[in-house]
């Protein structure tokens, strides 16, 4: 009688166990979908600029190139001068509107009766999937103002010979620390830097810092043999 008891408990002890570790569906989170983007070459890095919506500025992207060992950009392209980081009222009043015109600016406005009609409260660089193992494109976005594109020509990894004659290309993005606002002044937001060939473990590497700081000492620079940096600059709009 007590066996028939303990050999039923162990039944229902298991079946409680088995139904425990069951791997039930739940509701896929938007954390979910990033990772899936991410590990599909999507990728963005966003900067707040919240603390500018008092004054308005005049936006200039900018990707500068560099190799290993030369401090200097070896080339600059300057993307663009029409985005500001907001646009007023006052810039629809060059002629006079009509009542639907001027009742729609009214409600389109973020903020009217201070005489704001869009704000960019922060800035976004975003990498997109490229069929092209020698090139990446991405985005540069400021919020409710627009876009301009980009696209950086990659350089194979030096492998001495270890892989045959197999050509490799990798690289990968960096954001950088907070930079102290200054106008007419370059800063930088995220550098995209190719991994390395190591040369004494043979192998093909990119570590150190997860962000770098603006005055470009991070170690990662000291190893990647080429690599962009992105960034802006901010002119102030009299």
């Amino acid at each position: 009688m007590r066996t028939g008891l303990f050999i039923l408990l162990a039944v229902l002890l298991t079946r409680v166990s088995v139904s425990a570790q069951e791997i039930k569906p739940i509701s896929s989170s938007i954390d979910d979908y990033i990772a899936l983007l991410n590990h599909n070459g999507f990728q963005a890095y966003s900067f707040d600029l919240s603390p500018l919506k008092d004054t308005t500025y005049r936006v200039v992207f900018e990707k500068r190139e560099y190799v290993l060992g030369n401090p200097e950009p070896i080339q600059t392209e300057f993307l663009g001068r029409g985005f500001k980081t907001r646009t007023l009222v006052k810039d629809f009043m060059w002629r006079e509107l009509s009542e639907e015109e001027l009742s729609d600016l009214k409600a389109d406005a973020v903020d009217f009766e201070n005489g704001v009609y869009s704000l960019a409260n922060k800035i976004t660089v975003g990498f997109l999937p490229c069929p092209n193992d020698s090139t990446e494109v991405g985005r540069f976005i400021i919020e409710n103002q627009g876009a301009y594109g980009f696209s950086l020509n990659l350089k194979p990894i030096e492998l001495n010979g270890l892989y045959g004659n197999n050509v490799i290309y990798r690289y990968r993005p960096v954001p950088f620390k907070a930079s102290t606002f200054q106008t007419d002044k370059f800063i930088p937001l995220v550098t995209y830097a190719s991994f390395w060939f190591d040369e004494t473990h043979k192998v093909i590497r990119f570590c150190g810092e997860k962000e770098l700081d603006p005055e470009l000492t991070a170690e990662i620079l000291k190893n990647t043999p080429h690599y962009y940096i992105l960034g802006v600059t901010f002119n102030k709009v009299e």
